[in-house]
C-alpha cells in the first residue's frame, strides 16, 4: 500500500489584470458598440461625467496626428479645426466610385444605382423596375445597369447593392478574409445554406434534417457553416449614417490633402466618446476629512479604469492610423492599385503591441478618404509574387489591376487567365495560372467564354 506523498509543482502562466482585459474588450467594441457601453458607464457610475464638445475640451480626447515624414506646428487654439465630421451613407459610397477606373456613362449608372438604395443598403426593386421607371430620354439598359450593379457591390460595406437577405449574406461571404478557424468545406457549406436551405438552421429538428439532405458534410461542419453565418451582418449599411444624418458607427480616422498637398490623417470627433470624473469629487478626496465606503471606492477605481480603457482605445488607433499613412501613402494618392503588402504581425513588431492587439484595433473600425471609406483590415493583405530584389504587391492591387484589365477587353475577344498571366508578368507581377483564376473568381468575374457567350447574348 503506497503511502499518501505530497510533490510541489511548478506551474508558469499569464493572466491578464482586469484592467488590461477590459481595456482590449474596449479596443474591440465598435464605435456604436463603444457608445453603449461608455452610456452604460454613465447610468451606474457616479463618479463619471460627460465632457461637452466644446473647443476647451478639445484637447482633452482629440490630438492631432501628425505623419512623421513631415512636420506641422499644431497649436491649442485651432485644434477643434482637425476635427470632421462624417458624411452620410450615400456620400461614403459615391467617394468609393473614383476608386475604379469607369467610363462616365458606368459611373452615372453607379450613382443611380446609389440614390436607389434604402437605408439599410438594400436595392428596392428590380433592376426592370428601375429602367421602366426611369426617364425615358435617359434611355437605361437593363443590361448595363447590371453590370453597374456589379461594380457597386464591390464597393465597402461588404454586401451593399443586394436585392435581398441571401444575396447581402453571399457578397459578405465571398468577401470574407480567410480565417484559420474557417476552411474552404464550412464556407461552401456555408454557400449552400444560404443559397437553397436558408434559414432552415433554426431549430435542433431543422438541424438534424439539414444533416440527412447534406450528407457530405459533417454535423460539425454544418454547425461551424451556421456560426459563420450568424457573424455576417443582414443590414450592409448599418454603421453607416443616412441622408438624415442618423448615425450607427462613424468612420475612426480620416485622410486628407493638407494646404500643400502632403497627406494628414486626423481623429473624427463622434469616434471618441468622452469622459472625465464629475467635477469637484478630486477636490473633495483631497480634503482631510474625506472618507470613502467600500460602495464608493470600489466605483471610484472603476471609474479610473473606465478612463484608461478610452485613453488607450484613443492611442492605439493614433498610432495605428498614423502608420497605416504612412505605409500606404500611394494609396490615398493613386488608389488600390498601389496598395502596398502590409501584415499584423509586421504591424505589431514596429508598434511593439501584440498581433492581438493589433486585430482588435482594426475590428469594425473604418478609415475615410478620397478614395472611399475603407475598413482598416482592408490596408492589410499579404503579399504576393515577391522576389529577392522586391517585396511583392500586395493581393488587393493585383485584384484591382485584373479588373481594371479586363474592364479593356475587347468583349468579342475576352482575355484567357493564360494571356492575364503574360500580361502580368510584363508588369513583373510573377503568378500561377490558377492564382490567377482564383483572383477572378473572387471579383465574380467569370471565365473569359463565358464572358464571350455572355456578350453575345445581349
Amino acid at each position: 500500500m503506497q503511502k499518501p506523498a505530497t510533490h510541489l509543482k511548478l506551474n508558469l502562466s499569464t493572466r491578464l489584470s482586469a484592467k488590461l482585459q477590459q481595456s482590449l474588450q474596449v479596443l474591440q467594441l465598435s464605435t456604436l458598440e463603444l457608445q453603449e457601453l461608455v452610456s452604460g458607464w454613465l447610468a451606474d457610475n457616479p463618479f463619471l461625467e460627460e465632457v461637452e464638445n466644446t473647443a476647451e475640451d478639445a484637447t482633452a480626447f482629440s490630438q492631432y496626428v501628425q505623419p512623421p515624414q513631415h512636420s506641422m506646428i499644431q497649436g491649442e487654439s485651432d485644434i477643434w479645426d482637425t476635427l470632421a465630421d462624417a458624411p452620410d451613407m450615400y456620400a461614403l459610397l459615391r467617394r468609393q466610385v473614383c476608386e475604379y477606373e469607369l467610363d462616365d456613362d458606368t459611373a452615372a449608372l453607379i450613382y443611380f444605382l446609389i440614390d436607389n438604395l434604402n437605408e439599410q443598403g438594400y436595392l428596392d426593386g428590380s433592376l426592370t423596375d428601375l429602367v421602366e421607371n426611369a426617364p425615358l430620354e435617359w434611355r437605361l439598359d437593363e443590361t448595363e445597369l447590371a453590370h453597374a450593379l456589379t461594380i457597386l457591390q464591390q464597393f465597402e460595406p461588404t454586401g451593399v447593392g443586394a436585392r435581398n437577405l441571401q444575396e447581402s449574406l453571399l457578397l459578405q461571404l465571398e468577401n470574407m478574409s480567410p480565417e484559420p478557424t474557417n476552411s474552404d468545406a464550412i464556407q461552401t457549406c456555408a454557400r449552400l445554406l444560404i443559397s437553397e436551405h436558408f434559414g432552415q438552421w433554426l431549430s435542433t429538428h431543422q438541424f438534424k434534417q439539414l444533416c440527412r439532405k447534406l450528407p457530405q458534410f459533417s454535423a460539425t461542419t454544418l454547425e461551424a457553416a451556421c456560426k459563420l453565418i450568424g457573424t455576417l451582418n443582414p443590414f450592409p449599411c448599418y454603421g453607416l449614417p443616412d441622408r438624415n444624418g442618423i448615425l450607427s458607427i462613424r468612420p475612426d480616422l480620416e485622410v486628407y490633402a493638407d494646404n500643400s498637398g502632403h497627406w494628414q490623417i486626423r481623429t473624427l470627433r463622434d469616434a471618441f466618446p468622452q469622459l472625465r470624473i464629475e467635477a469637484g469629487v478630486e477636490e473633495w478626496l483631497q480634503q482631510e476629512d474625506a472618507e470613502m465606503d467600500a460602495m464608493c471606492k470600489s466605483k471610484w477605481q472603476e471609474a479610473q479604469t473606465c478612463l484608461q480603457s478610452l485613453q488607450m482605445r484613443k492611442t492605439t488607433l493614433q498610432r495605428l492610423g498614423e502608420w497605416i499613412l504612412q505605409q500606404q501613402q500611394d494609396f490615398f494618392s493613386f488608389g488600390s492599385l498601389a496598395l502596398a503588402p502590409l501584415t499584423i504581425k509586421e504591424t505589431a513588431q514596429t508598434l511593439e503591441l501584440a498581433e492581438s492587439t493589433i486585430s482588435r484595433a482594426i475590428n469594425q473600425k473604418y478609415l475615410t478618404c478620397s478614395q472611399g471609406v475603407f475598413p482598416l483590415r482592408y490596408f492589410f493583405s499579404q503579399s504576393v509574387a515577391a522576389t529577392d530584389d522586391s517585396t511583392g504587391n500586395s493581393q488587393t492591387a493585383i485584384k484591382s489591376l485584373l479588373q481594371s484589365m479586363i474592364n479593356e477587353e475587347d468583349p468579342q475577344h475576352p482575355y484567357s487567365d493564360a494571356y492575364l498571366v503574360s500580361q502580368l508578368a510584363k508588369q513583373g507581377i510573377n503568378l500561377a495560372r490558377r492564382t490567377v483564376a482564383k483572383y477572378r473568381e473572387a471579383l465574380k468575374i467569370p471565365p473569359a467564354h463565358q464572358r464571350k457567350v455572355q456578350y453575345n447574348n445581349h
